[in-house]
């Protein structure tokens, strides 16, 4: 609503410059003797009126039906008193009064557009019966002739006016449809986030008696076999990767439900990322990983929670299982944004399928590839930080993987 009434304020300064160009042209062309006095100072006061309804508008989010009611009857009343002192009904002008009803009904309530309708219905009625009568002949041209010239000047100015408030109306509309389309996307997105987190924390608890089970089996079989190196080797390899699965879903269990404040940490950017991708090469000691991470020093601090690492590290991994042998990340950071750009050397994600990476689970799964939950997990992450993630083939064949976030929510100074 508050962008309608800012377009009807522009329509109007435009509506008084097309005013102002027929008083010209009658004056000065026609040599039409009218009131010019009256309709000046209703010109004037018109566009006091405008500036101070535009200045009032500075700093509103929105504003009610009612002002933008009582906007359109100052509109419907200067015109009844620009064309009472211009000829009345005569006046080809006089079919403007449709113009503010069209306002109405694409910008109110029915009922205040049927209050502007009887309004401009009753300012044409009264105008056929009380105005200021204009005379017959002007400067070798009839008064039929000038009613016709009126008539198109009046049609172009009118027709521009609709065209420029409907066009702006048509496409804050469509800015609001592309809005509220997001916002169904985010919601289902954040559903499936949350169902995911459910099925997450009855896994992890039902994994918890099994892995304590193979957990006990294993020590009695070290214990048992420990005068076998070849067999005993085997034995701690798999204790320790039992007790990480262990340690992962503990890990699970004690972040669930935390906030932000609570289970991040403040860290300046280029720290986080060097402490992120050294923690994470750790575990892929299989890929060649070439890091480059540039910024301004001292780099942005902020508070950096365990689940943008965990977006940040499922991508990464996605990035090494469609790797042949190498990887590139790259991190550049300002003072107000963060971009993270993960670049592959596998065979690239067909278009179909590259669409709908990170937006959604799939249900089926093309050959050699996950369902996408790590990117799907990762994209509600950034999407809930403001960021976002693009994925595109690069010339090679790989893909390229870029994270671009803006770091004004999750900046140290915005804490609390």
């Amino acid at each position: 609503m508050l962008n309608n009434l800012k377009y009807l304020l522009l329509v109007r300064f435009i509506a008084i410059g097309g005013q102002v160009l027929a008083l010209l042209l009658l004056r000065q062309v026609f040599a039409i003797d009218i009131a010019a006095a009256p309709v000046v100072w209703i010109i004037i006061a018109l566009v006091l009126f405008t500036l101070v309804s535009w200045l009032r508008l500075r700093g509103r989010e929105e504003i009610p039906d009612w002002m933008f009611l009582g906007q359109l009857l100052i509109d419907v009343a200067v015109l009844t008193l620009l064309v009472y002192f211009t000829g009345g009904s005569a006046n080809p002008f006089i079919f403007l009064f449709i113009l503010p009803v069209i306002f109405a009904a694409a910008s109110i309530r029915p009922a205040f557009t049927a209050l502007i309708a009887l309004a401009a219905a009753f300012g044409y009625t009264l105008l056929m019966f009380f105005h200021v009568p204009v005379g017959e002949q002007y400067s070798g041209h009839s008064a039929a002739q000038l009613h016709v010239w009126g008539m198109w000047y009046g049609f172009i100015l009118s027709a521009g006016l609709v065209a420029f408030f409907v066009s702006r109306i048509a496409g804050a509309l469509r800015k609001r449809d592309r809005a509220l389309a997001a916002a169904r996307e985010d919601a289902l997105r954040s559903e499936q986030a949350v169902a995911l987190g459910t099925l997450a924390a009855g896994t992890a608890h039902e994994l918890g008696t099994p892995l304590s089970t193979l957990a006990v089996m294993t020590r009695e079989m070290q214990e048992q076999y420990a005068g076998r190196p070849e067999l005993s080797d085997d034995l701690t390899l798999m204790r320790e990767q039992l007790e990480r699965c262990k340690s992962i879903l503990s890990e699970m269990a004690a972040d669930a439900g935390q906030l932000q404040a609570d289970s991040g940490h403040i860290v300046s950017v280029d720290v986080f990322l060097h402490d992120l991708f050294e923690e994470w090469q750790k575990t892929r000691n299989d890929t060649f990983i070439e890091i480059d991470c540039r910024g301004p020093r001292p780099a942005p601090s902020i508070i950096a929670d365990k689940s943008l690492g965990r977006a940040i590290t499922n991508i990464l991994n996605n990035a090494a299982d469609a790797s042949r042998s190498r990887i590139q990340l790259a991190g550049n950071w300002t003072d107000d944004n963060l971009e993270i750009r993960v670049i592959d050397d596998g065979k690239g994600v067909p278009e179909d399928y590259q669409s709908q990476l990170g937006n959604r689970i799939l249900e089926s799964k093309p050959s050699d590839k996950g369902l996408g939950i790590g990117l799907f997990l990762a994209q509600t992450t950034l999407k809930r930080l403001g960021g976002e993630i693009t994925f595109t083939n690069t010339p090679a064949g790989g893909l390229r993987t870029q994270i671009d976030l803006p770091l004004n929510r999750i900046l140290a100074g915005n804490a609390g």
